[in-house]
């Protein structure tokens, strides 16, 4: 099997997730450019794959310039740079592993769809949750006939309160117009997307939604609650406090204390907790929650398929426990179960004895999931995509989890016209709005 060389664009969490598989398998994939527009960026990166000062990059026009052949390039930037960064590596003959979301404007996305086919070139969307042994097991239950047609899809996703205020409350994510990307788009595009390639059978034919900001709003904030949490009476007791949270908990230190490290040169771990401190006094992450962001914190989405079968999936912001869940019924079974518990149950009816009752079967994968520093991210699936992706372009046949642009058009289309009837209170068909999209 030919290895396969790879440039980052992108060096932050999520290219980097996707990098470090050359380390477990040096053989298959190799890290041979980096660019970012972060000077300190790049230069980590490079350090850490090795890769020599005449293939580091500032940005994706100087990467292309120089013409770096190169296999695939793995395109992590931030979500509104994806349009033109994509563009830019197609127009330049390159395939791309792109991160979700595509983009937030329907008509870019079908500008990059047309673009690919144009150049010929692949485009490997990251919806890892594909790629999981959870769901591929799933997948391939459903495909070998066990739960019958599909009927209805139930799913959630509940986003974990540190989770939800790090990225949407006072991270990167906070706002739509700074961002690219609503809630919906930025955080379950990859649910959306799991609904559509499950019940990928039939098409998509009208999409309705209902959602919400009523948590973290300015009338919640308590009287004589101040605009940062070091100095407000309600610190020691306020479930969001940024010191509890940043400080003392620190789950997404990486990202929370990015701009300082940026600020001072110094590694995370060299950082002081007064270090700390001092910048939560002064950036957005110290800020009171209930002042923080403009995405809705709830939202719920109902999908009418043209052959009748319908799905809802309800995004939760702020929840004690993070867990995806899904129950898929069909017309001779269903399938339930919880990814966060790596387990799902397959249910069917059993008619062997004249009456009506049913067999349970439980699917362990937990034994499949990679668990350990560099791949212990959504499920085994950041493991599992490079793994798939691999084989893919050295021509052993696309995995059933193979997402290529084409195949992401729909669940994107799905979140679009989702926004679309929150915005408006319709519901919106999906044919309709694609005509439409194409007229603008």
């Amino acid at each position: 099997m030919k290895k396969i060389t790879a440039a980052i664009l992108g060096c932050g969490n999520r290219g980097q997730a996707y990098g470090d598989y050359s380390f477990l398998h040096p053989d298959e994939f190799e890290i041979i450019a980096v660019a970012d527009m972060s000077e300190r960026a790049r230069r980590y990166a490079a350090e850490k794959y090795g890769v020599p000062d005449n293939m580091v990059f500032a940005d994706v026009r100087e990467f292309v310039d120089a013409h770096i052949p190169c296999d695939i390039v793995i395109d992590a930037t931030i979500d509104k740079a994806h349009y033109e960064t994509a563009k830019v590596l197609l127009n330049s003959g390159y395939d791309i592993l792109l991160e979700k979301p595509i983009t937030a404007v329907s008509q870019q996305l079908l500008e990059l769809q047309k673009l690919a086919v144009e150049k010929k070139r692949k485009v490997i969307i990251c919806h890892v949750l594909r790629y999981t042994p959870y769901f591929k097991k799933i997948k391939n239950l459903i495909n070998q006939g066990n739960i019958g047609e599909i009927i209805n899809i139930e799913a959630n996703e509940h986003v974990w309160i540190s989770h939800f205020i790090e990225s949407y409350v006072r991270g990167p994510w906070r706002s739509e117009k700074e961002c690219g990307s609503g809630f919906l788009l930025a955080k379950s595009c990859h649910d959306i997307d799991i609904i559509c390639w499950l019940n990928n059978a039939t098409r998509v034919k009208a999409v309705s939604s209902f959602a919400h900001r009523a948590l973290f709003i300015p009338e919640n904030k308590p009287d004589g609650a101040t605009e940062f949490c070091y100095n407000c009476p309600y610190e020691q007791n306020c479930l969001y406090s940024a010191i509890k949270l940043h400080l003392d908990f620190a789950p997404m230190a990486f990202q929370t204390y990015a701009g300082l490290i940026k600020e001072t040169g110094k590694e995370l771990k060299e950082l002081s907790r007064e270090d700390k401190l001092q910048y939560l006094m002064r950036s957005d992450y110290g800020k009171c929650a209930y002042n923080g962001g403009d995405l809705v914190d709830r939202q719920s989405v109902m999908i009418d398929f043209e052959n009748g079968s319908t799905a809802t999936f309800n995004l939760i912001g702020g929840t004690c426990r993070a867990d995806r869940y899904i129950h898929i019924i069909g017309s001779k079974g269903e399938i339930e179960g919880k990814i966060g518990e790596n387990k799902f149950i397959l249910r069917t009816m059993d008619r062997s004895k004249n009456h009506y009752r049913y067999l349970e079967r439980e699917y362990d994968v937990s034994e499949e999931v990679l668990e350990n520093e560099c791949y212990s991210g959504h499920a085994g699936g950041d493991y599992a995509i490079v793994h798939d992706l691999i084989r893919f372009l050295n021509g052993e046949g696309s995995s059933v989890s193979i997402t290529t642009l084409e195949d992401s058009v729909t669940g994107h289309f799905v979140c679009y016209e989702a926004e679309e009837s929150r915005r408006s209170g319709k519901t919106i068909y999906n044919r309709d709005f694609i005509k439409y999209t194409e007229m603008k």
